[in-house]
């Protein structure tokens, strides 16, 4: 077969199984055009009707036997490339691997895959990761379906649940080439199940816990004729939680769409949102370094308070095949969030007292629109001979941000952590509009694959933003600030195939964070520019036959400058002069050495470090060179085994551990590092159907998840749950 035709076969099975897309202008051309092309199979000959029937077999591997290096993914490259081809450390969780797990939210999932942390908290969503040394929002930039999601004051608060979700894929390291500012440290990819035309799919869930937990959920997908198929996930789950200020209520919807008139085009309306009336739980205050046994399961929230979040993403995804080895695609998409928050945030223990003080009484709103189109061309083809890879496009977005805010948040009181009366909400500050943000992003990107021998592939990338930010203080006559930024970012990696069960690579990269907010202006300022980093890297991945595995280890070496520090002769002068580092070590191990019997494990070591920061404290400079960056873990380390004991039984049990992470930059307190073991246990009836009791936190211990040296959010203790699951 001709290479144009194995790239066109290729094409027509990508169309039947998977919905990329195309808008923008001259849409209605492009879909007329599609319409009217006839999708005729080639003709059935005599000759190929007598060919015999062949059967392949193959032992399966389990699912959590494996890193899925060879499955292609939308995540470390536009290109379509097997983690295996991308010169770059790039982890897939599968859905297999999320229900046998007993997943249910997000984050918990990305934090089983390697050099993942979390750091979470109401105010940030609950969503805030940490990776190879950098912390937040705004240098781990999340996605849904590969569009970004615009940090709107260090928050992000969607995706939340695993149901609509068909993998998570983290690329590590810089990714700012691929999808903009804000990505020093990895991008999380929440991949949600799409329409299928091949075959239909009906699957159902219900879980009941401790704490009056219950959740359920419904997915239903496939065709409805030949060229409409569906997607539908809806979920919800309730809780009232370990304590007062736990409870929540959720629900969840992932709808999709598809128009495939033949098998050069397709397209794709899709919604996800979900409704969130989550925990009020801000933390529990530390007495003598660790919190009291009896106060863990203590509210110290006001009794009206609120956070609730709700969100929208509306997309229309195009394909369109124009010719042999060349694909258009293109997204529009607009993205809502409406968050509000009220409560009492602060608690700190006073011995002399024996009360605690609450301050921060905080009341706030987000209203965030996000409306953009990302196009972008493919070409695959031959050039001098060598099979080359090629994508260029333009990514286009405005987000508008209006926050809402009782600044500067005034209220305390006092209360016994014996016996708290909780009290009402009460701020001497009206609660109205603070601040008014626009930020408008024009990008061009093109993204590039050799393949210059059998053994060697190189990948390169570029990509320049244009960048401005207007913001207007509200509550001021002050003039607007409105600032731009002209970033160019790029990569340059190659991989070396030493034989089909082992591959080095190698890849330099750049990046830019911002330095606050990416809807906020540190300080009101217009004078700061980006932070800038760059990263170097090595690694090898490869197979372990003999294990029925797979492996990977990556070194890594990033530095980020342009941190704003306080000049050091005149403390009251901030200077964008800051800057730090980390180099790391990661490795990720996944094999089934007997069968029925599975080992996944990971481990991340950091060495990250302020090289050049001061803080002002009391009228002069503090210098915090050399030390721990805040929130940083400097050691993480996962594990999960499964072991099929009998043909209907399978039992899962696994460990998390989470280095200590100082509280501030002087590393004068640290939150504790911790272990936390989970289990589960799982009966299949059927092959429809299965029954799994889970456990999390085995031994009940009591940890903070993050917080400060004065409060620590706790995780949750010993917790069993158990699922139903049915296929019909």
């Amino acid at each position: 077969m001709s290479l144009g035709g194995l790239v066109r076969a290729q094409l027509c099975a990508l169309a039947h199984h998977r919905a990329i897309a195309l808008t923008g202008p001259g849409v209605l051309l492009v879909a007329a055009n599609a319409a009217a092309q006839t999708a005729a199979p080639p003709a059935d000959t005599a000759a190929q009707r007598a060919l015999p029937a062949v059967t392949v077999s193959s032992e399966a591997v389990a699912h959590d036997a494996s890193l899925n290096q060879l499955q292609p993914q939308e995540t470390g490259s536009r290109l379509g490339l097997t983690a295996r081809e991308t010169p770059a450390s790039v982890s897939v969780m599968s859905r297999e691997q999320i229900l046998s797990r007993n997943i249910m939210r997000t984050q918990d999932a990305v934090v089983s895959l390697t050099g993942i942390a979390e750091m979470p908290a109401p105010g940030n969503g609950f969503s805030s990761l940490s990776a190879r040394g950098f912390v937040g929002h705004n240098s781990v930039a999340q996605l849904l379906d590969g569009t970004r999601l615009t940090v709107a004051a260090g928050t992000v608060t969607y995706p939340f649940s695993t149901w609509p979700i068909e993998s998570i894929q983290v690329l590590r390291g810089p990714a700012s080439v691929l999808y903009g500012d804000g990505a020093i440290g990895a991008v999380v990819n929440y991949v949600t199940k799409q329409p299928l035309f091949d075959r239909s799919e009906r699957e159902a869930y219900v879980s009941l816990g401790q704490h009056r937990t219950i959740s359920g959920g419904v997915g239903l997908r496939g065709p409805i004729s030949d060229a409409l198929a569906y997607s539908a996930y809806v979920d919800a789950a309730h809780s009232s939680g370990v304590r007062r200020d736990s409870q929540y209520d959720r629900q969840n919807a992932s709808l999709a769409l598809t128009f495939r008139p033949n098998a050069r085009f397709a397209a794709t309306m899709s919604f996800d949102g979900g409704h969130n009336d989550d925990t009020t739980y801000f933390g529990t205050p530390t007495r003598d370094g660790g919190v009291p046994r009896e106060w863990r399961r203590t509210s110290f929230n006001v009794s009206d308070a609120r956070v609730r979040y709700n969100d929208q993403a509306w997309r229309l995804r195009l394909r369109h095949d124009v010719a042999d080895g060349v694909q258009l695609r293109n997204e529009t998409y607009h993205l809502r969030s409406n968050r509000v928050w009220r409560n009492a945030e602060d608690y700190t223990f006073v011995p002399a007292s024996g009360l605690v003080d609450r301050t921060d009484f905080l009341h706030i709103g987000h209203g965030v629109k996000q409306t953009g189109n990302r196009f972008e061309a493919q070409v695959n083809g031959e050039v001098a001979g060598m099979r080359h890879r090629l994508v260029a496009g333009l990514d286009a977005y405005r987000t508008d941000f209006d926050t809402l805010s009782n600044s500067p948040y005034g209220g305390a009181d006092r209360v016994d952590p014996g016996q708290v009366d909780p009290g009402v909400f009460l701020s001497p500050v009206p609660y109205g509009l603070a601040r008014r943000s626009d930020l408008t992003t024009t990008a061009l990107f093109v993204e590039s694959h050799w393949t210059l021998t059998p053994q060697w592939t190189v990948l390169g990338g570029l990509r320049a933003d244009r960048i401005r930010l207007h913001t207007q203080n509200m509550r001021t006559s002050a003039a607007p600030d409105d600032v731009r930024y002209s970033p160019v970012t790029g990569r340059l990696g190659a991989v070396w195939k030493a034989s089909d069960a082992l591959s080095l690579y190698g890849q330099f990269a750049t990046a830019t964070d911002p330095v606050s907010g990416a809807l906020a202006l540190p300080g009101g300022t217009t004078s700061y520019d980006l932070t800038r980093g760059r990263q170097a890297e090595v690694g090898v991945k490869g197979d372990v036959p003999a294990l029925r595995g797979e492996w990977s280890v990556a070194l890594y070496r990033i530095d980020k400058r342009k941190l704003l520090t306080r000049d050091v002769d005149n403390p009251a002068l901030t200077q964008q002069i800051g800057s730090q580092s980390s180099t790391g070590l990661e490795l990720a191990f996944a094999a089934e050495p007997v069968r029925g019997w599975t080992v996944d494990a990971n481990a991340a070591l950091v060495r990250a470090r302020y090289d050049q920061f001061a803080a002002a404290s009391a009228g002069r400079a503090v210098i915090y060179d050399g030390n721990v960056p805040t929130g940083v873990p400097q050691r993480l380390f996962n594990v999960w085994s499964t072991w099929q004991f009998l043909p209907q039984w399978q039992l899962g049990a696994g460990l998390q551990y989470v280095g200590k992470r100082p509280t501030n930059p002087a590393n004068s307190g640290y939150l504790p590092g911790y272990t936390v073991a989970n289990a589960s246990l799982t009966y299949r009836p059927t092959q429809a159907s299965s029954i799994s009791l889970g456990v999390r936190n085995l031994g009940n211990r009591i940890y903070p998840v993050s917080g400060s040296t004065n409060r620590w959010l706790l995780g949750e203790p010993r917790t069993a749950t158990l699922t139903g699951r049915i296929t019909f």
